[in-house]
Order: structure tokens, then sequence, then C-alpha cells
């Protein structure tokens, strides 16, 4: 082969390297965050409930207001929302006087979506304690779309600037329970981590109120 035809050949397979390399590339050929199985920060990743099944304000469980009398504890004095309201409430006032589960949960957070039909089923039950949620991280919509999808009864409050997690003072994960004493103090449900299953919350709060 003369100089002349290996440079020639050595030309063309350039050209067609670079031509591969700039050709457009589809974009489900990219890698994304859940095609790697990395587990993502916000709620994009994972589905949510339909637009369609997003309730009216006025539809969602109300949540209890209390007095404020008698609040003490961590939750005392610290603001939140009810989901599906813009009217502030006492969080340590509202759940003063009786004992409570609250859960902390997001519409983003798969083992919540696991959890809450298992916490609503047992919130039904003859004497069942309160069962309250807080959404944190999240949008209203989003997670007034989620408790409508799930047939969530139980209410739940939004935490607006995060003070009521600084109050809890839990580890960065989702979900959380803690069980509200008459007192106001706080305890964290650490077993199980995440309820399967009605009699799994019926234990935690019979071992809390022991």
């Amino acid at each position: 082969m003369s100089a002349r035809a290996a440079w020639s050949i050595t030309c063309l397979f350039v050209i067609a390297v670079l031509v591969v390399a700039l050709w457009p590339r589809r974009e489900d050929d990219a890698v994304t965050t859940a095609d790697s199985g990395l587990q993502p920060a916000d709620a994009s990743a994972l589905p949510t409930p339909a637009r369609s099944a997003l309730p009216a304000p006025d539809q969602a469980p109300p949540c209890p207001t209390g007095t404020g009398a008698g609040a003490a504890g961590p939750l005392a004095e610290v603001t939140v929302r009810c989901l599906g309201s813009d009217r502030p409430v006492d969080l340590g006032g509202a759940l003063a006087a009786e004992p409570a589960l609250l859960n902390v949960w997001a519409s983003w957070c798969g083992p919540c979506r696991e959890e809450m039909p298992v916490l609503d089923a047992y919130a039904g039950e003859p004497g069942a304690i309160r069962v309250v949620g807080l959404n944190v991280q999240d949008t209203p919509a989003s997670a007034l779309a989620l408790m409508a999808a799930l047939e969530v009864s139980y209410p739940s409050f939004i935490d607006i600037d995060e003070a009521a997690q600084k109050a809890l003072a839990g580890p960065p994960v989702l979900p959380l329970t803690f069980f509200v004493h008459r007192d106001g103090s706080v305890e964290r449900v650490v077993d199980p981590p995440v309820f399967a299953e009605p009699a799994q919350v019926r234990a935690a709060v019979d071992a809390m109120l022991r």
C-alpha cells in the first residue's frame, strides 16, 4: 500500500470517529439517577398521584388545635400549619393533654407511602391514641394528593420552617415516628423504624404507655 493511500485511510478513520462523537444522542440514551439505581433526594424520580386526586383544602382531615394551655416539652410554641390551611397552629398546644403518635413524612418518601396506610388502619381501631402527621420538605399540593390517593383519614401538619424537625431532633431520615406524652415530652419510636402492620403500632404504643 502506498503512503498516500495509507494517509487517505487514516484521514477517513479520523473523520468517522469525529462524526460518531459529535452525533446527537437521544435523551433516553443518557444514564439518569433512576437508571443507575441511585435514590434521588427529590420527588421527581418517584411516582406521584394524579392531579385529579388532589382534594379541596376543606376536604383535608382537620388538625387538632387545642387551647395551648399546659403545653410543655420541645414542641411548645413551635408554629406549624394544618395541611390544607394557612392558619398557624401551636404544635405543642395542639397535642397537649393526651398522648399522640406524630409521624414525620413526605410525599417523595417511598417507605412513608407504605407506612401511612398502616398508621391509618391503626388510627381507626378502638382504643387507638391520636395519630397525627408532620409533612416536611414537601409541597402542600403533593402532600394533599398523596393523602387523597392513599385515603389517609388522620390529619397532618406542615412544618413551615423546619422548626418542628429541629425541636424533635431526629436523625435526617424518613419516615420518623415520635410518641408525644401527656406532659409534652417526646420519645422516638425505634422498634420498628417503619411500621408494616397495625399490630406493630399497637405494640409500640403499649410499650410507650407503660
